[in-house]
């Protein structure tokens, strides 16, 4: 039997050191600057979703590149800024503002009408966040481009690929058959937030970025051109959204489907089930149910009779 401290039992542990997740979590005294970074980029997301609908209603054109400048550039830098203060659920929950913010100022920049369907559904898809930041994996990986590749062709990763295949072709008929309408608007808008939740290409950007010779590996331009095609498309697609519909309805359903993407995607694809306890998987499946919940609400109160005729009456006001 070796001593104790032998080099023997150094070698025996050394794989165990080496697989243990390392967790990124910022100080407990600084965690309030994260929230307020998170509220910053928050806001300059539900803004700028906001200034395409006000171009798509007034018409002038110089309002969407300001809008993508909040959402594509100010939204994201601030959110980065705010994982160096804050751990990663709190800022997963801080992105219900972006429902909170759209839900407080569309009545009074964009003079829409704030519906109970409207509230319930916000309220719903608020409360369905937080659980998922609260109970989702909070460790983070540092991982290879060899191991994303592996990661990425697991069984499980491929399954999702393939299902959300499928969910883009339904989305697509959906719209094409009947682009003006409430169900076609909402698969629109309900793929471009799935498309902008789909983030695992982004984060193996970025880690790879880190390694040296990044710049040599193929699987790093394979992952930043995803990540650079999902956020293009997203914008586009939410921005047609809102050519059509108000703000506190194509929002919601981006910000929700966001949400719901991410959530799965995360645990599928990127494989953040893994070491989580069967509390933490029902609670987290909880929040994303609560989060349908809300969509569902929000879809049912677009449908109704009242908010219908609403709308034609919004549109021959327009026409003339």
């Amino acid at each position: 039997m070796d001593p104790i401290g032998s080099g023997n039992e150094l070698e025996y542990m050394r794989p165990q050191l080496a697989s243990t997740p390392i967790s990124q979590s910022a100080e407990d005294s600084h965690w309030y600057y994260g929230v307020l970074l998170d509220a910053v980029a928050t806001l300059a997301g539900a803004g700028g979703k906001q200034l395409l609908r006000a171009a798509a209603v007034t018409g002038n054109a110089y309002l969407y590149p300001l809008g993508l400048f909040l959402t594509a550039v100010i939204d994201p830098a601030f959110d980065l800024a705010a994982y160096s203060y804050t751990a990663q659920s709190i800022i997963a929950a801080c992105a219900g503002l972006v429902i909170v913010w759209n839900v407080l100022l569309a009545p009074f920049t964009l003079g829409e009408e704030l519906t109970a369907a409207r509230i319930w559904g916000a309220v719903l898809i608020c409360a369905g966040t937080v659980g998922v930041g609260i109970f989702g994996n909070h460790e983070e990986v540092d991982r290879t481009s060899e191991e994303y590749i592996e990661l990425f062709l697991r069984p499980t990763a491929c399954a999702y690929y393939i299902a959300f295949s499928f969910w883009v072709i339904v989305s697509c008929r959906t719209y094409c058959h009947a682009p003006h309408s409430v169900a076609g608007s909402f698969c629109l808008c309900a793929l471009a937030g799935s498309m902008a939740g789909n983030s695992f290409s982004t984060k193996a950007a970025v880690e790879m970025a880190e390694e040296p010779l990044f710049y040599i590996e193929p699987t790093f331009y394979v992952a930043a051109s995803i990540s650079l095609v999902n956020a293009v498309l997203s914008l586009y697609l939410l921005a047609v959204s809102l050519q059509g519909y108000e703000a506190l309805y194509m929002i919601t359903v981006y910000q929700g489907f966001f949400v719901i993407s991410g959530a799965i995607s995360g645990n599928f694809v990127m494989n953040e089930k893994e070491g989580q306890s069967w509390y933490d998987l029902a609670s987290y499946s909880a929040g994303i149910c609560v989060v349908l919940c809300g969509l569902l609400v929000l879809l049912r109160g677009e449908l109704s009779p009242a908010a219908s005729s609403k709308r034609a009456e919004r549109l021959k006001q327009t026409m003339v």
